[in-house]
């Protein structure tokens, strides 16, 4: 059979070969939604990180990021200290000139503890709040984990939640129950799941019966682990199905930089559309941001 190279290459160009083909991308700005602040004193997540602002002010110019978030996580039975670094990251988001946007934290189980500050924060204008079942040494199952969670719905506060959990295969239904059981409260399901992302295709299904609408996935680290893999094609027809207005873009710095975060998610093959909704729109109405 005589090929015709001409339209063949053609096809290509317009992207209609079958896949992505050169799709167009988003030129916009960037919202990078998931990216750590260490101030010296335990809270890292590597213990190498740069501590402050100054480094990641420098990968997000070099990446093209226009805001970050700044999260830190707070230890348990330590609410002075818990206050005092939501209190720094929050100045620290003030002191960018729109560059950074603080992300708080609470220990779920500090009891009341946790409840006064979250209500201090909404006070201050906060938007949403990091828990991270790994680090703080909790179960997502915990009812007081859904105390803190309907607290949350009623400030108008979303969420951040690490959602992997190798060693709990349980994992994914405990944060189904909890969006559930929830609905006012808007929940950030941090890494898809990662290697373990086929199962958040359930929150596609029940959102179909009206239940579990209330949740968005970020894409750090997920993004990048995958990149170049085989899996690509079924990570996207996942993230497509599930619908690409409920994914942000998160570099999970430091254990990622920016510029590499952003790099994995273009090579994923969405269209300027879809990768405008995840790496801008998304977070911009979700957390008031431009």
């Amino acid at each position: 059979m005589k090929r015709n190279f001409p339209v063949a290459i053609a096809l290509l160009i317009l992207g209609v070969s079958g896949g992505q083909g050169f799709a167009q991308q988003y030129k916009g700005p960037v919202i990078d939604a998931h990216a750590h602040i260490r101030f010296g004193d335990g809270d890292a997540v590597k213990a190498d990180q740069p501590i402050g602002t100054e480094k990641l002010l420098q990968l997000d110019a070099q990446a093209g990021v226009r805001q970050s978030a700044l999260i830190v996580i707070a230890a348990k039975g330590q609410p002075e200290q818990t206050r005092a670094n939501n209190d720094r990251v929050i100045a620290a988001a003030a002191a960018s000139q729109g560059r950074f946007y603080a992300v708080p934290s609470v220990h779920p189980l500090d009891g009341e503890a946790a409840l006064e500050e979250l209500r201090r924060l909404a006070k201050l204008g906060v938007r949403e709040i990091k828990l991270h079942p790994n680090t703080q040494n909790f179960d997502v199952s915990d009812p007081a984990v859904g105390v803190v969670t309907a607290e949350c719905g009623k400030l108008g506060l979303a969420i951040l939640f690490d959602s992997y959990k190798p060693w709990d295969p349980s994992q994914t239904g405990k944060f189904l129950l909890l969006a559930v059981q929830h609905p006012q409260t808007h929940i950030v399901l941090a890494h898809m799941f990662f290697s373990q992302f086929r199962e958040a295709i359930t929150f596609a299904q029940l959102s179909k019966l009206g239940m579990a609408t209330n949740v968005s996935f970020d894409l750090s680290a997920i993004a990048v682990a995958y990149q170049g893999s085989p899996v690509v094609p079924e990570l996207v027809w996942t993230i497509r199905k599930i619908g690409t207005d409920h994914f942000l873009f998160g570099s999970d710095w430091p254990v990622d930089n920016p510029g590499d975060a952003l790099k994995a998610v273009r090579s994923l093959g969405f269209t300027a559309q879809e990768e405008q909704a995840i790496l801008h729109d998304n977070a911009a109405k979700l957390f008031g941001l431009k």
